[in-house]
Parts: structure tokens; C-alpha cells; sequence
């Protein structure tokens, strides 16, 4: 796959708008996007739906040049847990230092965090005396609850690696995602039992997995016709006109899948240099964020800018670390199965 692209930049700039976000609740205010929109939108929200999307449009390309089941399995796994492992170490030794237990040594739930969020479905949010004074108390890593759903919609594409065809891959997509779409805007608590037994819930895996399976559907189609500024300028104008006329959740499902990845396809010489030189630092910001954030809000009494700042910085030194030193290293032995 041509990598000349802003997707990488994508990525980094709402990994960190993810942090900024964040900020607002874990020191007890209203996130301005809120009250901006009236509600329609609210930053780490967005952030969290363009990450599904790229993620879809990235993830079906790898799909389509695996070479099996098991080798396209390999190379999620490569991604995802290598750097998710150490995070949750590096967690638990944070834990010690910040608790205010007697022992927390004695705790059940602190042995079981780090194989209950490894698990992806069993996501352990709290240990008992760790951030119980935080203005957003308890909460460890709040971000962890994506990964789950992103997971399963690795999963979900894998029947297709077996549908050869490019255009029987586009209707079948296109078809689940009108149904996708039916139930996040009009039925979101349909099978909600179902979604419950596997620890999901149905209104976040419509709205994350109709971005996801957008995606998808925008990496089979050939958008070099319509990847120009205008394009791009008329498309974020009805996006924001809709925003006016309290219709955003309407139309975000259909606008803001084309506008991430016509932006995203999009070549700039300078930010793609940029992030071939510091690596892929949006997943590591984005695990390591919210814990970053709470460690400062236990020991300093920080505003919401002063939090996204200060976190921020030691944020994007560790995901620069987790990259360098543990992804990129991992995704290595990409091919090996």
C-alpha cells in the first residue's frame, strides 16, 4: 500500500485531541464542544469516530493482502497487544506508588487488571484506594473501552477474505452499513441482550462499527475523482450547516466518513515527513493518555488547559518510547505467520 498519505498525521492530531478532551471531565467541567454544538458533539467522541474510520479503511486493505485467516489475525495482534502489555505493566507499577489501600498486595482486583483488560472483554476500569480522591475518581484508564469494540470489528471483516470479489465485497458492505445505520439513528437498543452477554453495548458498537464498515467501504472505492479542496470544502461546510440545524447525527454518518479519508489520502510532503520521523505515535498516546491525566490529578490540582498540556508532554514521550521501542519492533515479525 502507497503510504504517502496524511493518515498517520490524522491519527496523531485526534489521538491528542483525545487528551485535550479528557481534560474537561477529569477536572470537573463541560467540554467547549458541548456547549458549542448543543450537544451533538464533543471532541473525544469525533476523535473516536475518525479513528474507526481510518481504522476500517486501513484494516480492509490488510485484509485484502493477507495471505490467510490466520496471518491477518497475526498482524492485529502484532498491533495491538505488544504495546497494551507493557502499558498495563507500567500501570500496575503506577498503581502501587498512587494507592491508598493498607496493602494493596492483598487486593484481588490488582491482580486481576492486567489479564482482565488483556482480555479486551472484561475491561477492569478500577482497583480499590487508587484515585478514590480524583475529581473523576476511580477511574484508571477510561480510554481501554474502544479497543474491544475495535477488536471485534477485526473479527467481523473476516469472512470476507474468502469473497474474492471486489465489487460483491462493496454491496455487502454497503448493506450492512445502511443497517448499521437504521439502528444507531432509530433502534439502538435493538439486541441490546445479546450485545450485554458479550460485554458490549449496542448504541456504541452501531455508532463505532457503521465508521468502522465506512471505512471499509471507502477503501474499495476509487477516490482520486473527488480528492481535491472543494470537495473537501463542501463537504465539512454541510457538515458544520448540519450542525446549525440540530441534524449532525444524520448527516456525520454519511459526510464525515468521505471528508477523513479524502483529507487523509490527501499527500503533504512536510507532515508526512514529520511522522515518518517520529513514528506512529497515536496508539500510544491514546492508551497511555488518560492515566497520564489521572496521576497528575492526584497529585496537582491542575486546571483542564494546564492538565492537557503537562499530560500531553509526558504522554507523547512515552508513546514515542511504546513506538520505537516496542510496535515498531513487534510489527517486525509481521510476516512470520
Amino acid at each position: 500500500m502507497n503510504n504517502q498519505n496524511n493518515l498517520n498525521i490524522l491519527r496523531l492530531i485526534f489521538a491528542s485531541s483525545v487528551i485535550i478532551s479528557h481534560s474537561y471531565p477529569l477536572t470537573n467541567n463541560i467540554e467547549i464542544f458541548q456547549k458549542l454544538t448543543n450537544e451533538q458533539v464533543d471532541l473525544g467522541r469525533l476523535s473516536v469516530e475518525i479513528f474507526f474510520i481510518i481504522s476500517g479503511y486501513l484494516i480492509f486493505k490488510s485484509l485484502n493482502f493477507s495471505k490467510s485467516i490466520i496471518s491477518y489475525l497475526w498482524k492485529r495482534i502484532l498491533r495491538l497487544f505488544p504495546a497494551l502489555i507493557v502499558m498495563l505493566i507500567f500501570t500496575t507499577i503506577i498503581v502501587i506508588f498512587v494507592n491508598t489501600s493498607k496493602n494493596i498486595f492483598l487486593q484481588n482486583d490488582f491482580y486481576s487488571y492486567i489479564p482482565n483488560n488483556l482480555s479486551l472483554y472484561r475491561v477492569q476500569y478500577n482497583i480499590n484506594g487508587v484515585f478514590e480522591n480524583n475529581l473523576y475518581s476511580k477511574t484508571i484508564n477510561g480510554s481501554l473501552w474502544t479497543l474491544y469494540y475495535e477488536f471485534t470489528m477485526y473479527l467481523i471483516i473476516i469472512p470476507f477474505i474468502v469473497i474474492k470479489s471486489k465489487k460483491w465485497n462493496l454491496i455487502i458492505l454497503i448493506i450492512i452499513f445502511l443497517l448499521l445505520s437504521f439502528f444507531h439513528l432509530f433502534k439502538p437498543n435493538f439486541f441490546h441482550g445479546i450485545f450485554k452477554i458479550l460485554e458490549l453495548n449496542s448504541l456504541e458498537f452501531y455508532r463505532l462499527s457503521l465508521y468502522f464498515i465506512a471505512g471499509s467501504i471507502l477503501s474499495l472505492l476509487n477516490l482520486n475523482k473527488i480528492k481535491n479542496n472543494r470537495i473537501i470544502y463542501l463537504l465539512i461546510s454541510i457538515l458544520i450547516l448540519s450542525l446549525y440545524f440540530n441534524i449532525y447525527k444524520f448527516t456525520s454518518i454519511f459526510l464525515l466518513p468521505f471528508i477523513v479519508i479524502i483529507i487523509g489520502l490527501s499527500f503533504n510532503k512536510k507532515t508526512w515527513k514529520f511522522t515518518e520521523k517520529i513514528g506512529d505515535l497515536s496508539y500510544g498516546i491514546y492508551i497511555y493518555g488518560f492515566l497520564i491525566q489521572q496521576t497528575l490529578m492526584n497529585y496537582f490540582n491542575l486546571n483542564h488547559i494546564e492538565l492537557s498540556l503537562y499530560s500531553m508532554f509526558f504522554t507523547v514521550i512515552l508513546a514515542y518510547l511504546s513506538w520505537h521501542l516496542i510496535e515498531k519492533k513487534a510489527l517486525n515479525y509481521k510476516n512470520f505467520i
